[in-house]
């Protein structure tokens, strides 16, 4: 069993990620690639053959003596994105992607009726998408579409737990919705789906008794992957977008953000959502300073904070305000404001959205100790240093592909027989520690009260502006 390979896959808003674990939680072969959406006027949409497409590439560019040692397959997703197949598993169009707005005008609607955000917006493209489907289709999301690729089974894989799925019966019987969509049969993290099919095992060159593990959604799968597993830690999932959820003993609940069952008894699990962070960053260095990527480029000499204050919103916003007008902004711009500058501006605004959602959690009751995070973000040090210095508390970095790790520790709870909370605490290290600069800090919390007041003074003028 020690020879023994997991492979874990990521399909994420941008890249279609495939990574092979040993036992031992070590990373022995990754690949990535690129797949993009179609994006026009607020839609966002993507074949999910692409998906299956980079996967295939992935799995064929794994050398012919690691293959041999894959033992289980088990993935994640972005979302809450759509995949729908009808009953005989054929695609109905493309997946709508979860930064896709239509449906928009159902969302005051449906949280009057008491639906949490994430859940209504989900409902409210659903309420869309039945006025031009012909027929039923079960619901998926992009993981659940690959595990059918893969073993033939229409399942979600999921935690039981209300929170961890977009959509419920109780829900689609409440708005009309039962009797065009159907929800497929649940099957829990770190469970078998079943085996690969055999013409796909011929396909990818792999035995046919290669196991498919249940995953979870990314965020779940980054909570695993970072031990996010008790009270007091926050996990901050830093990609495209960005997802903080925090481990509470407690039920708290504040305005915009969103409180469920931890998939952990007696725990509780306390979140909330950004739609464009990583994306803001990246459009302000490419868009507006001009550069390609940021790998090679030297920050570390842009004296913090920057004075230039950036909202962030530039799709919206989701946590705590769940407003789609919300829209970017820089305010502070001098004659002394370069291209380098604006970068790190981008970065602390992102990192003020992240302060504001852990301190509604605090004001509400939470306790939080410190905070780990993962995803491209949590690769780069400044950023880190960034977050660090506008929050005033430790950033632990465990590793940036925690939602890969977490999968690979399900499918290792699997075939081990362990808990994947005893596998988690065995293999998940704090790898770096960002401490707060207190000065930083300070000069930071004045900077940070200007940005909230920059969207209470604005909230009407965002509203004029996209009516």
């Amino acid at each position: 069993m020690s020879s023994e390979l997991i492979m874990a896959v990521d399909i994420g808003t941008t890249n279609v990620k495939l990574t092979l674990f040993d036992l031992g939680g070590r990373k022995v072969f990754h690949f990535e690639r690129k797949c993009t959406e179609d994006v026009s006027d607020g839609r966002h949409e993507i074949d999910p053959e692409k998906w299956w497409t980079a996967f295939v590439r992935g799995v064929h560019s794994v050398d012919e003596k690691l293959k041999t040692r894959i033992r289980a397959i088990c993935t994640s997703s972005q979302g809450p994105t759509i995949v729908l197949v009808n009953e005989r598993g054929q695609l109905v169009g493309r997946a709508i992607g979860w930064l896709d707005d239509r449906g928009k005008q159902h969302m005051a609607f449906l949280k009057s009726q008491g639906l949490d955000e994430q859940t209504a917006s989900a409902t409210a493209k659903l309420i869309e998408l039945k006025k031009a489907l012909e027929g039923k289709a079960y619901l998926l999301q992009p993981s659940d579409f690959l595990i059918f690729k893969l073993t033939g089974r229409i399942v979600n894989a999921t935690f039981r737990q209300y929170g961890y799925s977009p959509w419920y019966s109780e829900v689609l019987e409440r708005f009309d919705l039962s009797q065009t969509f159907m929800i497929p049969e649940l099957v829990e993290p770190s469970n078998v789906v079943g085996r690969i099919q055999r013409d796909v095992a011929r396909r990818l060159d792999l035995t046919t008794d290669v196991i498919v593990v249940a995953g979870a959604p990314d965020f779940a799968a980054a909570l695993v992957g970072t031990n996010t597993l008790k009270p007091g830690i926050v996990c901050d999932r830093a990609g495209t977008s960005e997802g903080i959820t925090l481990c509470s003993e407690l039920e708290v609940r504040a305005s915009g953000l969103i409180t469920t069952p931890f998939f952990i008894e007696p725990f509780w699990k306390v979140s909330g959502l950004l739609t464009t962070s990583g994306k803001a960053i990246e459009w302000m260095t490419n868009r507006v300073a001009r550069f390609r990527n940021l790998r090679d480029l030297s920050l570390s000499g842009i004296g913090r904070p920057t004075g230039v204050i950036f909202l962030p919103h530039l799709a919206g916003e989701r946590s705590p305000y769940w407003n789609p007008n919300l829209r970017g902004i820089l305010f502070g711009l001098g004659l002394d404001v370069n291209a380098k500058t604006l970068i790190v501006s981008a970065a602390e605004g992102v990192a003020f959205a992240v302060k504001h959602i852990v301190e509604s959690m605090r004001q509400a009751g939470a306790k939080i100790e410190t905070v780990r995070t993962t995803g491209g973000q949590a690769s780069n040090d400044l950023w880190n240093q960034i977050k660090a210095d506008v929050l005033g508390m430790n950033v632990e970095v465990t590793r940036p592909d925690a939602e890969l790790l977490g999968c690979a520790i399900l499918a290792i709870s699997c075939l081990t027989g362990e808990s994947f909370v005893e596998v988690a605490e065995r293999l998940v290290k704090v790898k770096k520690r960002f401490k707060p600069d207190p000065e930083k800090h300070v000069a930071y919390e004045k900077l940070y009260k200007i940005y909230l007041e920059l969207h209470e003074r604005n909230l009407d003028l965002f509203d004029r502006l996209g009516s």
